[in-house]
């Protein structure tokens, strides 16, 4: 299952990329926000979607997702 099945997403709402941002010496941590725009264009809410790679063997990964809706509240949050 793909990260962006996750959202909870309205009927014609979709993902608009905004940034890409690594952080750590190694770029362990890739942090991505989108705005959730509707059929007019109008952003209803946000995206942050976090890859982080740890630098020790066995080299596991985690994986964050927060979605927010335009006050702020947040809407969903899940980890794996």
């Amino acid at each position: 299952m793909s990260w962006k099945e996750r959202l909870k997403l309205n009927e014609g709402e979709e993902l608009k990329f905004i940034s890409k941002f690594e952080a750590g010496n190694l770029g362990q941590k890739e942090r991505y926000s989108y705005e959730i725009v509707n059929s007019q264009g109008a952003v209803t809410g946000k995206v942050k979607y976090v890859e982080h790679t740890s630098i020790k063997a066995p080299f596991s990964e985690t994986f964050t997702l927060h979605q927010y809706d335009l006050d702020e509240n947040e809407v969903l949050f899940e980890r794996w």
